[in-house]
């Protein structure tokens, strides 16, 4: 059984528990839903991905879904929700987390996923029962990997991953593992019996769909890691050294990816994604809400938000 979860400490503000309340969850409709914005300020980020294998990112905050794509930023204007663990998929995303304030919609919203960039939302399992903060999805796979908090109709407390969107679940051994506490959880984009946690003892990897966890960095503290086809890319801390850290699986060696001098213990990285079709571009978001991205690994990043502001 997996041991009680507290959130990350250095990630608890973006983690807790967000806005309630009702509103239709869906347009069916052609109607392009996303505005272009500028001069905006974005609050608590709580997932970033390339959802629909597009050449568009999409951050999931507090206040629904913002879109970067050609060098400009679009937010959503329906549906509005707060999506937590939120997951992008080649086919668009799955999340969980709470409805807009005004919805109709049970609090919380369990498991949903959306093929249309948000316009609409089906709801998958645990609807009204279960928020899921630990949730993972394969980018071409789509097996979902949550850990479980609090018993809910179908799971006890602990990890388990389902291969059809939730219809049935299989509960992890996670044997091998130990921590305090759970930075993310991460799963392989077609391996499906891969899967990673970042802890405060470090990267943990399975290659059993989570019966057992081997440590696959030094031990520290880890807050973030991203699975990508070849490798694993993680955020440490030794000290008040910070660390992007490239981990090839092939061959098991690491490489360490430059960072902005703005990354640092005390700004840390909380959440990484790489593009589908080429690694070499990668976005983070910081504690601080700044949202950095490089096109060339590292070498040379740009800023695309500082503090969350937008321009």
């Amino acid at each position: 059984m997996i041991k009680k979860i507290f959130i990350f400490f250095l990630a608890c503000i973006l983690l807790t528990a967000c806005s309630q309340g009702e509103n239709e969850q869906s347009t069916n409709d052609d109607t392009e839903i996303y505005k272009e914005v500028k001069d905006e300020k974005i609050e608590h980020i709580h997932g970033i991905g390339y959802a629909g294998n597009k050449d568009e990112l999409y951050l999931a905050s507090h206040e629904g879904l913002l879109r970067y794509t050609k060098k400009k930023w679009f937010k959503i204007t329906k549906n509005k929700h707060d999506y937590m663990g939120f997951q992008a998929t080649d086919a668009g995303f799955y999340s969980s987390g709470h409805p807009e304030h005004g919805s109709d919609l049970k609090n919380p919203l369990g498991i949903i996923k959306s093929t249309d960039d948000g316009k609409t939302i089906d709801k998958l399992v645990f609807y009204g029962e279960t928020d899921f903060h630990y949730l993972a999805a394969g980018y071409n796979s789509h097996i979902i990997y949550v850990i479980n908090e609090a018993k809910n109709s179908k799971l006890n407390v602990g990890m388990y991953y389902s291969n059809d969107e939730g219809e049935s679940w299989t509960q992890s051994k996670t044997q091998g593992l130990s921590f305090n506490s759970i930075g993310n959880i991460a799963t392989h984009p077609t391996k499906a019996n891969i899967v990673g946690l970042s802890t405060d003892q470090g990267l943990y990897v399975s290659i059993n769909n989570g019966d057992s966890f081997t440590l696959v960095s030094d031990p520290q503290p880890v807050i973030n890691v991203e699975i990508r086809e070849n490798s694993i890319l993680y955020f440490s801390l030794k000290g008040d050294t910070s660390s992007l850290i490239k981990y090839d699986l092939n061959n098991n060696r690491e490489k360490t990816i430059p960072l902005p001098d703005e990354v640092n213990e005390n700004n840390p990285v909380l959440y990484i994604s790489s593009h589908p079709e080429n690694e070499e571009v990668i976005t983070m978001v910081t504690h601080k809400n700044d949202i950095y991205q490089t096109i060339d690994d590292g070498q040379s990043w740009i800023t695309l938000s500082s503090k969350g502001q937008i321009n």
